[in-house]
Formats: structure tokens, C-alpha cells, sequence
């Protein structure tokens, strides 16, 4: 549903649902900040992201983009471009949001360009795996924890978008904090009839 044509909620299996069921990429924007990159480098890349993330929502498969910031590129088994592609054409975009379809991870470089796809991603086990989200989220976890300038998005087609970094996701951290550590223990309630 659009109200003055801006999406305002959705529905979804008979329900209705105050979201436009579009993935969130707050926590990437804010990751990126962090990185310290140039603005518009910064705004692009994050367009980029959001365009194979889109797609791959709206046609219901999965992938993983691995967004390595690192000024030496990781070392990754997978299907190496001798020539990057450079994602700011739209045609090369387009051929980048069909190659998400391919088993592996697409790589993308701070240079806007696709390195490689169909890419594995290595690491050795750490804590937070969880079976249940399967395969392509823990190797997730594992490599972005062996590889410290590593950004990885993972679409899942039944699940919302994961943004992992350091071995953690970063959508699923929780930065509140209960009000309830703020308060001083309730007294016994003998002492408070005592009073």
C-alpha cells in the first residue's frame, strides 16, 4: 500500500504489516561510516549493495556480498575477475545481481568494482553459529571473523538481511539497556514493614 506513492505497509499471507518488507540497511550505512571512507564512495557503494540485496529479495534467493575494505584484498576461493567490473554501469550491475544467484559470495571492493563470485568463504568455527540459520550465514560469521576489514551482507530468501562484521551480526546486536539494571534491589519486605 502507497500513500502519496512512498510504500507504507505491506501485506503478506493474509496479514498486514507496518513494514514494506524492504530489507534494512541501517546498520551497513552505519558500519561504513565507521571505515572512515570518502562520502561519496561511501553513498555509492552502499547503492550498489542495496540494488543486489533488492533484487534478490524481489526474486526470492539468497546470496552473500562480501564488501572488503581492506587495502590488500582477501584471499578468496572463488571465481577471480581478471578485469573488476565496474558496478556504477548499470549493465554490469545488472549482470553482478545475476551472478547472486550463483552458489558463493560476490566480492566487492571499496572501488566499486566486482573482484569475483561464486566465492567461499573459509574460517574456523566461533561462537554465535547457529544451525538453524544455516550455512550460508555461519560461514559468514567465520570468515568475517579471520578477516577484520570485511564487511558481509547475507540475503536469505525466508529470513531478513544480515549484516555481519568481526564474527557478529550486527542487525541482531542490541545496544538497550534494561531499566531495571538502573534500579537499586527492592528492600525485604520485612525491613520495609519494620519502618
Amino acid at each position: 500500500m502507497r500513500v502519496a506513492g512512498n510504500p507504507v505497509c505491506s501485506f503478506s499471507d493474509g496479514s498486514v504489516y507496518s513494514s514494506t518488507r524492504q530489507p534494512n540497511l541501517v546498520h551497513l550505512e552505519e558500519t561504513l561510516i565507521e571505515f572512515g571512507m570518502d562520502s561519496s564512495v561511501r553513498h555509492a557503494l552502499l547503492d550498489v549493495v542495496k540494488k543486489i540485496v533488492h533484487e534478490a529479495g524481489k526474486m526470492r534467493h539468497g546470496c552473500t556480498l562480501i564488501i572488503d575494505l581492506d587495502k590488500q584484498p582477501a584471499a578468496i576461493s572463488g571465481q577471480q575477475l581478471e578485469r573488476p567490473m565496474d558496478l556504477r554501469r548499470d549493465r554490469l550491475l545488472g549482470l553482478a545481481k545475476a551472478l547472486s544467484k550463483v552458489d558463493g559470495a560476490l566480492h566487492l571492493r571499496e572501488d566499486l568494482h566486482l573482484h569475483g563470485f561464486g566465492c567461499l568463504l573459509h574460517g574456523r568455527s566461533v561462537p554465535g553459529e547457529d544451525r538453524a540459520r544455516g550455512a550460508r550465514f555461519n560461514s559468514a560469521l567465520r570468515f568475517s571473523h579471520e578477516h577484520e576489514k570485511v564487511i558481509v551482507v547475507v540475503v536469505s530468501a525466508d529470513r531478513p538481511v544480515s549484516v555481519i562484521q568481526g564474527g557478529v551480526e550486527l542487525t541482531a546486536l542490541c545496544e538497550w539497556k534494561p531499566f531495571s539494571e538502573l534500579l537499586a534491589a527492592p528492600p525485604a519486605l520485612e525491613t520495609w514493614l519494620n519502618r
